[in-house]
């Protein structure tokens, strides 16, 4: 899981969108909680172009309560603050679902994270 959600970190923080979209599945599932779910990779290319659009995040790896998450960090703060998480299943080395809660901070109140880079 390391290696492949740290490829997906990279390519993300380079804003390498399309290389990203090249991983992801063509029946993917995506959630942003609390916004939008997306179904199939057409439709879950347009989350990518949101990403795309702001400046205030960079993605570290992480743990979530135990499990590997991708952690979104707000680059202006001093301490990088985690301001959400990703959680991402795969099939084989493609991204079969994401889970992106950051528009539901409520998420972060009671979760055990911890930072791994």
């Amino acid at each position: 899981d390391e290696r492949r959600l740290r490829h997906y970190v990279d390519l993300f923080n380079a804003r390498d969108f399309d290389a990203v979209r090249a991983l992801i599945a063509e029946d993917i599932q995506l959630e942003v909680v609390n916004r939008t779910r997306l179904r199939g990779k057409k439709q879950a290319s347009t989350y990518f172009g949101n990403y795309d659009r702001v400046s205030d995040w960079v993605l570290s790896l992480g743990f979530v309560d135990g499990r590997p998450a991708i952690l979104i960090r707000d680059p202006r703060t001093p301490d990088g603050a985690v301001r959400g998480f990703m959680l991402v299943e795969w099939r084989g080395e493609e991204v079969a679902a994401i889970r992106d809660f950051r528009y539901a901070p409520y998420c972060l109140a009671d979760a055990d994270i911890r930072l791994i880079d």
